[in-house]
C-alpha cells in the first residue's frame, strides 16, 4: 500500500512527550523535511524507502525541538 500522506501530514502525526509542538516548529520541521527528502531524491531514495530504517518525520521534529531548547529558534 502507498503513504499518499504528505510531509506535513507525515510531521503532524508525529508524537513526542514534552510540550507541545508549536504551530512554527511544524512549519520549521516539515520544511526541513522537504529539503532532506529533495537531497534523497537525487540519490533516487525516497521517504518510503527511508521509513524502512529511521523515523526521519520524527527526526525532523527532534531536530528542530532540540534547536529550540538551545535558543537556536
Amino acid at each position: 500500500m502507498t503513504d499518499t500522506r504528505t510531509t506535513a501530514d507525515r510531521i503532524a502525526a508525529v508524537e513526542r512527550g514534552g510540550g507541545p509542538i508549536t504551530d512554527q516548529q511544524r512549519a520549521d520541521a516539515t520544511a526541513l523535511l522537504d529539503d532532506l527528502l529533495a537531497a534523497a531524491e537525487r540519490h533516487g531514495v525516497t521517504l518510503a524507502d527511508l521509513d524502512w530504517t529511521v523515523d526521519l518525520p520524527g527526526a525532523c521534529v527532534d531536530v528542530i525541538r532540540a534547536q529550540a531548547r538551545r535558543g537556536k529558534r
